[in-house]
């Protein structure tokens, strides 16, 4: 009889990196996806003879071992790449990082002084006071002082994320925002050879014709050559379990899997209610405290080669949030001088631009509009696509929460979670790579285990 099978659950970047490293250990593999395509949040998906991307991604690592092995896979196509940020703000653009001749050079002058005042004040303080309670805004007046916490980030955060940051655990400032201090600024005349970063980009940047889809691509089709089993369009229903065992896995078409073990990629709030017989209450109310941010995507096609000025950028008093010319990305484009543009609406399920693409198509095309970004007769097509689970929301106390599912899971003996939405963590591909082969190496251990 032919052994079960380890089941994956999500062919994104971290499910992708556990399928492939549980056939490198000669494990059967049947990785699941839900779409019809591979890659999540870091694949493509084709829209009238297009590829759109989920947002501006590049390829950076400085873990050997994960760069090592996407050269590999990627060869002469992975393809250097510069990136550039633009914030566009009280008619001016603003570099991101922020730095400080910037905002000196723009803001008004009365403004500058008090800025610079208030990020004094804030940044000695914090060198010898810590609030009772800190949260992202105690974080963020410490990095930037008030003023410019309260010009750049306060009402920008709250739109986006549907947050306050004085609602956000200080995890969220910590991790997705650089400082603005004294030695940030005096790093910045230091040559590196990435020029500019967010979000703790580290190590060379890459990009391919494709965009980071066709990264995911290569990693599904050298898991299919090490003789996986890869089902796309194939929802999971339940997560079955006897004891403290994962024994099977349902799909939304009435299709049972019985499995050795499974890797769950999945939204981690959504995983566990999947989990039958059900969890304990307390894991299942904590499963629920646990929140994601969605995204609506519009794409549009331009006949124009190049449309923004930076790779990807940030707006404060549009529809949408952000906004990314992947003409910037070394995308291949066809016919030549046309450029795809996908602009981002933060929002919950319950928005309208969740549920109606036109009025999500048409509020995006009038800011572009009004910008003076492009004009209506150059957009050639219009597509709208979605991300219900795109950021977790750091909520204050989360962590706690988080740590209560995690222990159900990991009270399961042969069980894995990995990735962004697995872990509820914002991390970057890489991230998610080495994620998702830590826990194909884990649940190895454990069925070897007596």
């Amino acid at each position: 009889m032919s052994r079960a099978p380890v089941v994956v659950l999500g062919a994104g970047c971290a499910g992708l990196s556990a399928a492939r490293r549980l056939r490198e250990l000669g494990i059967p593999v049947t990785l699941v996806e839900a779409e019809d395509r591979v890659g999540g949040l870091a694949g493509g998906v084709r829209l009238g003879g297009d590829v759109y991307e989920y947002g501006p991604h590049i390829f950076h690592t400085t873990d050997a071992r994960v760069m090592a092995d996407v050269k590999a896979l990627m060869g002469d196509e992975l393809l250097p790449y510069q990136r550039t940020i633009r914030i566009k703000f009280l008619g001016n653009f603003f570099a991101f990082p922020l730095s400080i001749p910037d905002v000196l050079g723009k803001l008004p002058l009365a403004t500058v002084l008090r800025a610079g005042a208030s990020f004094a004040w804030h940044f000695t303080m914090g060198l010898f006071v810590r609030p009772a309670v800190e949260n992202s805004e105690t974080v963020l007046r410490r990095y930037y002082g008030d003023v410019l916490y309260r010009i750049f980030f306060k009402d920008y955060i709250k739109r986006v994320w549907g947050v306050s940051p004085a609602d956000f655990s200080p995890a969220f400032a910590r991790e997705r925002i650089p400082r603005f201090s004294v030695l940030e600024f005096l790093d910045r005349f230091v040559p590196k050879k990435t020029a500019g970063f967010v979000e703790k980009v580290e190590g060379d940047l890459w990009t391919t014709r494709r965009g980071f889809s066709l990264i995911c691509e290569r990693m599904a089709e050298d898991f299919l050559a090490k003789g996986g089993e890869l089902r796309l369009s194939t929802r999971v229903a339940a997560i079955r379990r006897e004891g403290g065992r994962v024994v099977s896995v349902e799909f939304t078409n009435g299709e049972s899997l019985a499995c050795a073990g499974v890797v769950s990629t999945l939204a981690i709030s959504d995983a566990a209610r999947m989990i039958s017989p059900a969890l304990p209450p307390a894991a299942l109310d904590a499963a629920a405290k646990l929140r994601f941010r969605a995204i609506v995507f519009v794409g549009l096609k331009v006949r124009r080669p190049k449309v923004l000025p930076a790779s990807f950028m940030y707006f404060r008093e549009h529809s949408f949030n952000r906004i990314t010319d992947l003409a910037h990305f070394a995308f291949h484009m066809d016919p030549p001088g046309t450029t795809l543009l996908t602009a981002e609406i933060a929002c919950d399920p319950a928005d309208a631009f969740w549920t109606d693409d036109a009025a999500a198509i048409e509020a995006v095309t009038a800011d572009l509009v009004r910008e003076g970004v492009i004009a209506r007769d150059e957009i050639m097509a219009a597509f709208v696509f979605r991300a219900r689970h795109a950021y977790p929301i750091y909520t204050l106390g989360y962590e706690e929460a988080l740590a209560a599912v995690l222990g159900s899971f990991d009270a399961l003996a042969n069980a894995e979670t990995a990735g962004r939405q697995g872990r509820f963590q914002y991390v970057n591909t890489h991230v998610a790579m080495r994620m998702g082969t830590a826990a194909a190496e884990s649940l190895a251990r454990k069925l070897e285990a007596p």
